[in-house]
């Protein structure tokens, strides 16, 4: 497999690609007010027994819920209520597990995680859970006596699968270095005043190189010159044999890639597979569901060879769609029909070595009576569908359009990357929704216009639809 890492920093937003083989297989974003992973010291304001869960101050508009299920008491003492946990006004150690949406608050858990790149450290959990995808039983056993020793009592660690290649003494030097970082976050938590921060993870970038830099990445590319200098810095310390993979290039770079244009593909119900199949993916509260079709492919031989060939296709493309648009939770796969118990396996094999490739944890649970494939995959903060659609204002949430929001960082990344154009002003006609939500943020606009030396003019044009803009010179 060949990597690329694709990175654009903005004032408002960085954004990174990681693209394999030529093809885009994720997408992250993050933005200043990104709160997953941060660990608050919070003050509890409600409890609410019926729910079984707390409402947490951690300083932001909304306060956090906190499930029982997610509080180490309670899962020692499954039979425990949270009124006999937590008390309102009691200062507690909460890490926030996903983001505030419309209407809800973040949620947070004590079930605490605290991630490196071959160990994730659990403080408030014991034992020592390898990643599954380290098969090698032999390996698994070194790994797991090296954590059995070298961890503190009442502590745990989940042994990630980059730890596979890696020496014993540098599992020993992360933990160590891990569990410093839990004694600074104790005294954090003694010194701070509730509401407030006491830890939060390395922003995204580093995070995505922890993750995803390897002997497979081929390159490291970068649209800002003082970034791919502290990048170069990071990794001459870090991974100092692969400091040159990174490289500056100026622009929009998920544009230049295509990046853009395969994340609005992710967007829509059908993908087409290599020989003339599709499947249709549909995202619903409760599971997906992604059906296999032949569409044009009509095989060589006969219609068994058709269906193997289309289904061989389409359980290497699954995993790719699951990782791209941020799939979690219940996943149904109808296949299409086979025969032969042995082209089942073929098909289900070929899977699950495509899912090898997935960071986040999945299960391939097998065939039901049906001939459904059932799967389950963790949960991502939002899946893509969430992050670039809302729902529709005409037909009262019965269908999806372009997100409003996505809508403006595009024409700013757009506005951005225009500094080619000798004119000394631009002239940007949107929608009037659209422009008044660029004229709320004046200090971006501010920023952009001396970036670019231009003065920028934004029009209300009515005639344009929702999710269109015009920018031209003058």
């Amino acid at each position: 497999m060949k990597r690329q890492i694709i990175i654009e920093f903005y004032p408002w937003e960085t954004r990174v690609g990681i693209v394999e083989d030529g093809r885009l297989a994720e997408a992250f974003w993050e933005n200043p007010q990104a709160r997953v992973g941060k660990i608050y010291k919070g003050t509890v304001r409600d409890i609410v027994p019926g729910l079984s869960c707390a409402f947490v101050d951690i300083g932001v508009e909304r306060n956090a819920f906190l499930y029982v299920g997610d509080i180490p008491e309670a899962r020692l003492s499954p039979r425990a209520k949270i009124q006999d946990i937590l008390k309102s006004g009691q200062e507690i150690m909460v890490q926030v597990k996903k983001e505030a949406s419309a209407g809800k608050g973040a949620r947070v858990t004590q079930e605490l995680a605290i991630p490196g790149r071959y160990l994730v450290l659990l403080p408030n959990q014991e034992g020592v859970f390898i990643s599954r995808k380290i098969t090698d039983s032999q390996r698994r056993n070194e790994l797991r006596q090296l954590l059995e020793k070298k961890r503190p009592p009442n502590m745990g660690a989940i042994v990630r699968t980059s730890s596979e290649e890696a020496s014993g003494e540098e599992i020993q030097a992360e933990l160590a270095e891990l569990l410093r970082t839990w004694t600074v976050i104790n005294e954090n938590f003694q010194k701070t005043r509730s509401p407030g921060v006491i830890y939060e993870d390395v922003e995204l970038v580093m995070r995505s190189l922890r993750d995803y830099l390897d002997n497979d990445t081929q390159a490291v590319i970068v649209n800002d010159a003082g970034q791919k200098k502290r990048l170069e810095g990071f990794m001459r310390e870090r991974k100092p044999n692969l400091a040159f993979l990174v490289r500056h290039e100026p622009g929009d770079l998920f544009a230049r890639y295509g990046l853009d244009k395969e994340l609005k593909r992710a967007l829509q119900r059908k993908v087409w597979l290599k020989h003339g199949g599709y499947l249709v993916i549909d995202v619903t509260e409760a599971m997906t569901i992604i059906d296999v079709n032949s569409g044009k492919f009509t095989g060589q031989s006969d219609f068994e060879d058709t269906v193997i060939k289309t289904n061989l296709d389409a359980a290497r493309e699954i995993p790719r769609q699951l990782r791209l648009r941020r799939i979690g939770g219940i996943i149904l796969v109808d296949f299409i029909d086979m025969k032969q118990k042995e082209d089942q396996d073929q098909v289900i094999q070929c899977l699950r070595e495509e899912l090898q490739k997935d960071k986040s944890h999945t299960r391939v649970l097998g065939l039901t009576r049906l001939g459904l494939l059932e799967m389950t995959r963790k949960k991502s903060r939002y899946g893509l569908q969430a992050l670039f659609t809302e729902e529709c204002y005409l037909c009262q949430g019965r269908g999806r359009v372009y997100s409003r929001d996505v809508l403006v960082n595009e024409i700013r990344r757009t506005l951005f990357n225009m500094d080619y154009l000798e004119s000394d002003r631009l002239t940007c006609y949107a929608p009037l929704d659209i422009i008044s939500r660029l004229e709320e943020d004046g200090e971006t606009l501010q920023f952009i216009e001396a970036k670019l030396g231009k003065t920028l003019r934004l029009v209300a044009e009515p005639s344009l639809a929702p999710a269109d803009y015009r920018i031209i010179p003058g």
